[in-house]
């Protein structure tokens, strides 16, 4: 139970329901698999080997969002379309009109959308009720908003709540860069990117490359800022802190595995795994909000 990417929300551990409702509320909002002419649907799955909606341990839960959507590229719909709109041309003596070309583009879409692929996936969805932090495995802000608005409609009295913090990472990771100090308990790595808020956004990029204090202040001094930044916590989980507070490619830096040639269930591996990684998403959660100076009140 390693997650890849990371976008923090909070929630209220007085508010948060018991396993068991959380479950059953859950259930009512199961993956469905889509109708006919469906573009997309969301459903909370099971989030671990023993098919539960809702894997606790400790202080720690664990659920995921699943979803299913039809592969349908706007490019094979406006192509299909304008086919058949030349053919129709064609039988006409005279191009079709706007609202026969929209009718026609319409006609095409529920044909092909009907034979589309689906595609299914599923994001998980951590929880520290001592803390209240709330991970989710995604960098895209629009799987946050999705599972927000999911979660408000299928769970109630639990409200989610955005992560603001008191310093933007942006001037944080511009000061770190330019002074070359990092945080208390995490390191810099040798990746980062510089923007400039001027027109043209000029941008300079660092990959495998150490970051000299100098090259760099010269970079801020020109009004170029830190937008994403390569860090180790602890020595233990590096990953890319973006300038919207969101973390990718998390990697356990020593990653443990049994070794002893016995075999282990699966789900009492997953069980260990999960206890062990949620240690220390908790930890790396409470440094990196100290870091970028609390949470915003």
């Amino acid at each position: 139970m390693q997650f890849k990417n990371v976008r923090m929300l909070r929630c209220d551990p007085d508010h948060f329901p018991a396993t068991e409702l959380l479950e059953d509320q859950l259930a009512k909002r199961g993956l469905e698999p889509l109708a006919a002419l469906e573009r997309e649907r969301h459903g909370f799955v099971p989030a671990s080997p023993d098919g539960t909606l809702v894997h606790a341990r400790e202080s720690y839960r664990l659920i995921a969002l699943g979803s299913e959507r039809k592969l349908l590229p706007a490019s094979v719909v406006r192509q299909t379309a304008d086919q058949r709109a030349a053919r129709l041309e064609q039988q006409l003596g005279r191009a079709p009109g706007k609202r026969q070309v929209r009718e026609l583009r319409e006609q095409v879409e529920v044909e092909l959308l009907a034979r589309a692929f689906t595609l299914r996936q599923s994001t998980r969805v951590w929880f520290d009720l001592d803390s209240g932090f709330v991970l989710l495995d995604s960098a895209g802000a629009k799987f946050e908003e999705t599972f927000i608005e999911v979660w408000h409609q299928t769970v109630s009295d639990a409200p989610l709540q955005r992560v603001d913090f008191e310093r933007s990472p942006l001037s944080a990771m511009t000061e770190w860069v330019a002074s070359g100090e990092a945080p208390e308990f995490f390191s810099i790595d040798q990746e980062a990117e510089l923007r400039s808020a001027a027109a043209g956004q000029a941008t300079v990029r660092y990959l495998r490359h150490t970051l000299d204090g100098g090259e760099i202040r010269r970079h801020v001094s020109n009004g170029k800022q830190c937008t994403r930044l390569a860090l180790t916590w602890r020595e233990r989980l590096s990953f890319l802190l973006n300038e919207d507070g969101s973390l990718k490619r998390l990697q356990w830096v020593d990653a443990e595995s049994d070794g002893n040639g016995t075999e282990v269930p699966e789900d009492e591996r997953f069980d260990v795994d999960f206890v062990l990684s949620s240690g220390d998403l908790a930890g790396l959660c409470k440094d990196l909000v100290a870091a970028l100076g609390g949470l915003a009140s």
